[in-house]
């Protein structure tokens, strides 16, 4: 439904966005995913027709419409300020671009109720911005966006402004509404809980380029760069080469003193310095040795921290390098009181866990 082709978008000697090409499908939950100045903004914005192209091509249906002006393009924005007129009424706030189109009185009033029941807002259209809640506010302006029957929604950051647990419901809401509408929506975010549990498929973007992109469980499990494995979620980083490889998987060598097998297919080859990226969820502590589909390194216990749901365990290795693990308390709630800190154990983890990346 939407195809960048080479996009780039410079400010003289800036480059904001560079050569991103990517296509989003119809019906399809699309993220971008990235820190503060990496590009996904202003990808909107152009898409949106508020920002100019330097180069390349942005097509919608197939056709090029990076010289359209906003209102010509089937698209609407909800941005992250939600930018609600504060004068005007629910009602008026999401029947203005329809004022605007000049549609008849009674196609304004059946657009706009139909839209206030799709985000659960029937009864509030004689209510002004500043006798809603932030969630509420929120929910206007998705009617406001919603109300013109685009093929694209654009979504700028719009949970960033809620408190934790108003986000979290108004996210569930958010996504539900999608898979009933099937509207497509492209969703920014530097938020990478909300681009996991939301989106179809997730692009990471770095410095004006997409790093990696793909379903949420690929980006998380399966991490092609540092940036990527760093950015989402924690993890803990090895420093090693690879010493073989077979049909599928490698052996890689930590810190010149542990061998570690993973059961996965690489690109990597005998030689190669890498990075080995492992999760503290995918490790556990032990005394006993590692069985045949695991590996075991030993460390010494230097932290506990308790944070309800999980425990954090800070260990040391030999060569001084700090690892985390994450253990949930319901699942170890009897190893969570057994481990004493000072005290030696093996880190163990599957074969099939933790990702090798080039260095």
């Amino acid at each position: 439904m939407l195809e960048l082709i080479h996009l780039t978008r410079t400010y003289g000697d800036v480059v904001a966005v560079n050569d991103v090409s990517l296509t989003v499908n119809r019906g399809e939950f699309f993220c971008l995913l990235g820190s503060s100045g990496c590009g996904k903004t202003t990808i909107l914005r152009m898409v949106a027709g508020f920002e100019q192209r330097t180069s390349g091509q942005i097509l919608l249906n197939g056709r090029d419409v990076a010289g359209d002006p906003p209102y010509r393009r089937d698209v609407n924005t909800v941005f992250q300020s939600y930018a609600l007129f504060p004068n005007m009424t629910v009602f008026d706030n999401v029947g203005y671009g329809l004022r605007i189109s000049r549609c008849g009185r009674s196609e304004i009033v059946q657009r706009v109720s139909e839209a206030l029941a799709m985000v659960g807002l029937s009864g509030l259209e004689d209510r002004r911005p500043d006798q809603l809640s932030g969630g509420q506010q929120q929910r206007v302006a998705l009617a406001r966006a919603l109300v013109n029957r685009p093929s694209i929604l654009l979504l700028d950051e719009p949970l960033s402004a809620l408190d934790k647990k108003i986000a979290e419901q108004t996210r569930i809401e958010l996504a539900e509404l999608q898979r009933r509408l099937g509207i497509t929506f492209i969703y920014v975010t530097h938020n990478q809980t909300e681009a996991l549990a939301l989106a179809d498929r997730v692009a990471v973007m770095h410095n004006g380029v997409i790093e990696q992109c793909g379903p949420p469980s690929e980006v998380y499990e399966h991490p092609q760069t540092r940036f990527v494995a760093d950015f989402i979620g924690s993890m803990n980083f090895l420093e090693g080469e690879v010493v073989s490889t077979r049909q599928a998987g490698c052996r890689v060598r930590l810190a010149n003193r542990w061998d570690v097998e993973i059961d996965k297919t690489t690109s990597l080859t005998p030689g190669t310095r890498a990075l080995f990226c492992l999760r503290p969820e995918q490790i556990r502590l032990s005394l006993l040795p590692p069985r045949d589909f695991e590996n075991g390194i030993p460390a010494v216990l230097r932290r506990k921290v308790y944070e309800g749901d999980a425990t954090l365990y800070l260990l040391e290795l030999s060569t001084g390098q700090q690892i985390t693990v994450s253990q949930n308390n319901y699942i170890a709630r009897v190893a969570r009181d057994f481990y004493d800190r000072d005290q030696e154990y093996l880190l163990v983890w599957s074969r099939t866990s933790g990702e090798a990346i080039r260095a």
